[in-house]
């Protein structure tokens, strides 16, 4: 049989009886937000998915709950940033008493500078389950072109 032994500091059985539940509260937010404890709206950030083929950029963020009107793209100088604002609903009149907000709510934004050059003009991005699709084509320059090589006799 296999044991795992866990080092852990010797405390004084006195100190854990002082931890109160904010402390608990405050490690597994540590644990579950990566070590950081901080929700607000700076510390929000949507999670992507970058990818790139001969022809585009395509980015899919995760923004569960918003609406296309919630939402801005833009694109600037080479830097594709998203940004929105998400309110908090008030629908909680079965409740009697709120005892956690884990969502997100308020603003966030979000700006990633691409590799290649894009034809701005043919951007589109799409909202669709909860995921928003920004499709950059590139630019013509920016593509990459095979070259024959011949002799040089």
């Amino acid at each position: 049989m296999l044991t795992t032994h866990l080092l852990v500091p010797r405390r004084n059985a006195n100190s854990l009886a002082a931890l109160g539940w904010s402390d608990f509260d405050r490690v597994f937010d540590q644990l579950w937000n990566g070590g950081t404890a901080d929700r607000s709206a700076a510390a929000y950030a949507p999670r992507i998915d970058f990818t790139e083929t001969d022809a585009e950029l395509r980015v899919a963020a995760e923004l569960p709950g918003f609406e296309e009107k919630d939402l801005k793209v833009s694109l600037e100088e080479g830097v594709l940033t998203i940004e929105g604002e998400r309110n908090a609903e008030q629908k909680n009149e079965d409740a009697k008493e709120v005892r956690r907000f884990e969502t997100f709510h308020g603003t966030y934004r979000r700006s990633l500078r691409l590799p290649s050059e894009v034809d701005a003009d043919a951007v589109k991005a799409t909202y669709r389950n909860g995921i928003l699709t920004v499709t950059l084509p590139k630019a013509p320059a920016a593509k990459v072109r095979s070259i024959p090589v011949t002799s040089g006799s």
